[in-house]
């Protein structure tokens, strides 16, 4: 019995050429299980924790802070044109304290009735032993800049605390 008969068939069975293209086929199918399947590479070394990111916009206005109070617990935060794995736990607004001088020439801190300061607390996942803590494409570290993003708003913060859970 020959391997490939006159008409092309592998032993009088199946073409050769369907052959190749079936086992094509398979070794797609199974590479894309297999991707989607096996778990992040980062994830099994460098395991994830929660983190809470607290940051602060100073000197709100009134107008600024009635929008950004509507903000609820579980909105998504926005990086570029995508939703990055970061939500909102809550947002406060407290007094804004600016420098002023007393009549005597003394320097001291007054509560402007204009103004506010909104603290909000997000939460991510981030690995603790990452050398640089990000939200997306952000870094996180104390006193630095955050432009704060959701779906209908945009601020600059800056960061007060980052607390890992657990």
């Amino acid at each position: 019995m020959k391997i490939v008969n006159e008409k092309g068939k592998l032993f009088g069975v199946i073409n050769v050429i369907d052959l190749v293209i079936l086992l094509c086929i398979a070794l797609v199918a199974v590479a894309a299980v297999y991707k989607l399947a096996a778990p992040a590479a980062s994830d099994v070394i460098a395991p994830k924790s929660d983190m809470t990111v607290t940051m602060r916009v100073r000197g709100a206005m009134d107008y600024l802070e009635e929008e950004v109070l509507k903000l609820q617990p579980g909105e998504r935060l926005i990086m570029g044109s995508d939703y990055v794995d970061a939500e909102v736990v809550s947002v406060e607004s407290v007094p804004y304290l600016a420098a002023a001088t007393s009549d005597e020439g003394k320097f001291i801190t007054a509560e402007d009735p204009q103004k506010s300061d909104l603290l909000i607390k997000i939460h991510a996942k981030q690995s603790k032993t990452d050398p640089i803590l990000k939200i997306g494409t952000q870094e996180i570290r104390i006193g630095r800049g955050f432009i704060f993003k959701t779906q209908t708003i945009e601020v600059n913060a800056i960061i007060e605390k980052v607390e890992f859970d657990g």
